[in-house]
């Protein structure tokens, strides 16, 4: 127990080295909240997102060691990024806004590196012969609820994992171990409490109240993961978002200190706010030439320009006809088609006095 409580010091040391701000450890059995995940995906609340519903997947989420044979512990850290810098109730006509996460590289590339260090020093630590597997955001594991279990945090009732003194802009990685080392204290203090500013300041009523998300309605959701036609009664309220969405973050008291320190993850190189006009005149090479190894690659260039045609309707400037007219004459994707032409319709039917 005295060898395994100085590797976990050591490990702690080398990821707080490598710019990891937290760092916990939980057992991997009994998995915390999978009870309510499978409620959450059997009431059909995950969307399109048919991964999360297949059988190998649930599987693995109920059952570490299906993943990593003897699976011991879960090791959860966490790594802040930047907060958005544009206070929420300032709109910029002409321009979308981009999720505060997606400004640097893309960071499943990042602190996967950092977890294949990590990776290697527990097996100069331990041997090579110990068994490891790491994810970052990606893997059939339920990240909050082993980091609730490893003291990190607690999810707040828009989901996202909350840490105290640091807030909810952190990304979440996790290594599953079979060394069994010393677990931490579980997180046991609610912190949002009777808050329900994430609640009422969500534009699609998507925070459910179970601490879940409806992801039919959530706006990262409809710009990002889904592939398909944002519905007419959702594209009003998607607002200025062009990639994600930060509201619920952005009113949670927790977050209201976070500041700009952190360059563990990579300072961003993206601007807050990306020019409309200009995404709908881009091809596939200016696209990846602008997004290659961001997160904003994962919406493609078909995903981008619909969305860019959404925010237009939604800010509804004469002046963007001309731009959404010319794309729509040479486009061919339905879904971009779709979305232009319900830009159009905003423009053109608008109220005379707006």
């Amino acid at each position: 127990m005295r060898r395994l409580s100085h590797i976990k010091q050591t490990l702690i040391d080398q990821a707080l080295h490598l710019g990891f701000s937290h760092i916990g450890i939980a057992a991997s059995d009994p998995v915390p909240y999978f009870t309510e995940f499978y409620r959450w995906v059997d009431a059909g609340f995950h969307a399109d997102m048919h991964y999360l519903a297949r059988e190998d997947t649930l599987t693995k989420r109920a059952d570490p060691s299906s993943i990593l044979k003897n699976c011991q512990r879960i090791i959860c850290l966490a790594m802040p990024y930047n907060p958005p810098q544009a206070p929420l109730n300032i709109k910029r006509p002409g321009f979308g806004r981009v999720s505060a996460y997606a400004r640097t590289k893309d960071y499943h590339l990042v602190i996967k590196d950092k977890l294949l260090q990590l990776e290697a020093h527990l097996r100069n630590q331990a041997g090579d012969d110990i068994g490891l597997k790491s994810y970052v955001d990606t893997g059939p594991v339920l990240e909050r609820g082993f980091a609730e279990q490893a003291g990190l945090g607690m999810p707040g009732k828009n989901s996202n994992l909350i840490i105290p003194g640091t807030g909810s802009y952190v990304f979440l990685a996790v290594i599953l171990t079979d060394l069994a080392l010393p677990i931490d204290p579980p997180f046991n203090h609610d912190l949002c409490k009777s808050c329900q500013r994430c609640i009422e300041a969500c534009p699609t009523d998507c925070i459910l109240p179970d601490r879940t998300i409806d992801a039919s309605r959530c706006i990262s959701y409809l710009t990002i993961e889904n592939k398909g036609i944002i519905p007419d009664a959702l594209k009003n309220q998607l607002g200025d978002w062009l990639f994600g969405c930060d509201v619920c973050q952005m009113v949670c008291p927790h977050n209201t200190r976070a500041q700009v320190t952190n360059a563990s993850i990579g300072h961003p190189y993206l601007p807050e706010e990306m020019e409309l006009a200009k995404i709908l005149t881009w091809d596939e090479a200016k696209f990846k030439s602008i997004f290659q190894n961001s997160a904003l690659e994962r919406t493609g260039l078909w995903g981008l320009i619909r969305n860019a045609a959404v925010v237009i309707g939604n800010q509804a400037q004469t002046a963007d006809l001309p731009g959404l007219t010319s794309r729509l004459e040479r486009e061919t994707n339905p879904i971009i088609q779709d979305a232009l032409r319900w830009a159009i319709d905003q423009i053109e039917n608008k109220p005379a006095n707006q």
